[in-house]
């Protein structure tokens, strides 16, 4: 299994990068109170940032907003993930409780500004790949029941045979989700042209450390990008 970047969205983004941490072997649980404390933390934190600073002049919300755009989404009705995370604790909504391993990536997404998401390595079918869609392709969110389909153009995730992240990293797929059950994961911060590498990189030794001591098992990382458009899991 690999995961890769198309290169039509190289062509169209090439600045952009991906980190990557695989984590196998892991015990996902529905909550930890250390974690519980690291969201409280980051909530304190970027309320605190942003009292007086309006969230979209912050250049990393600024860009994925402009990325948005690019590829025919408006971000007002549709925000990257980590612009709806920030929205939510600023309206004093909090981080949600969902499983240890969901929220260690919420909390670290929020704290960085870079969006993140994951998946069971298990569900997915064949490699994990970032591409424009032809349109038209099916896609399940968490917690629907009815089925969406792809506009023509928009930026997914998706694996052999289905949309795993709409809008490239709007909302998440159901069939692929993680839960209690999981046993394998495979998660992703998406850097855009104007997130320095480095910071992908901090977002994700930082979710790395703080995966390992809630949910325990064997982790690797990677950044993919125009350089290594391709990482085998």
């Amino acid at each position: 299994m690999n995961f890769w970047i198309h290169g039509d969205i190289l062509s169209r983004f090439p600045k952009v990068k991906i980190g990557v941490l695989v984590c196998r072997d892991v015990t996902v649980k529905g909550c930890d109170a250390g974690l519980e404390e690291l969201k409280r933390k980051v909530i304190q934190e970027v309320a605190a940032k942003f009292s007086s600073e309006p969230m979209t002049q912050h250049p990393y919300i600024r860009s994925w907003r402009e990325t948005y755009r690019s590829f025919g989404t408006r971000p007002g009705d549709y925000r990257p993930s980590a612009e709806a995370l920030l929205r939510r604790v600023l309206k004093r909504r909090g981080l949600p409780t969902i499983n240890t391993a969901v929220d260690a990536y919420n909390a670290v997404s929020v704290k960085y500004l870079i969006p993140m998401g994951g998946f069971d390595l298990d569900r997915v079918v064949g490699d994990i790949k970032i591409r424009f869609s032809a349109g038209g392709e099916r896609f399940l969110v968490i917690g629907a029941s009815e089925a969406e389909e792809t506009y023509e153009g928009e930026v997914v995730y998706a694996d052999d045979v289905r949309i795993l992240t709409r809008r490239w990293n709007h909302r998440d797929c159901d069939e692929t989700k993680i839960m209690e059950e999981t046993r394998n994961i495979i998660m992703f911060a998406d850097g855009s042209e104007e997130i320095p590498e480095e910071a992908v990189r901090m977002a994700v030794e930082e979710l790395a450390s703080v995966l390992n001591r809630v949910c325990g098992g064997e982790i690797i990382t990677n950044i993919v990008d125009g350089n290594q458009r391709r990482f085998h899991i």
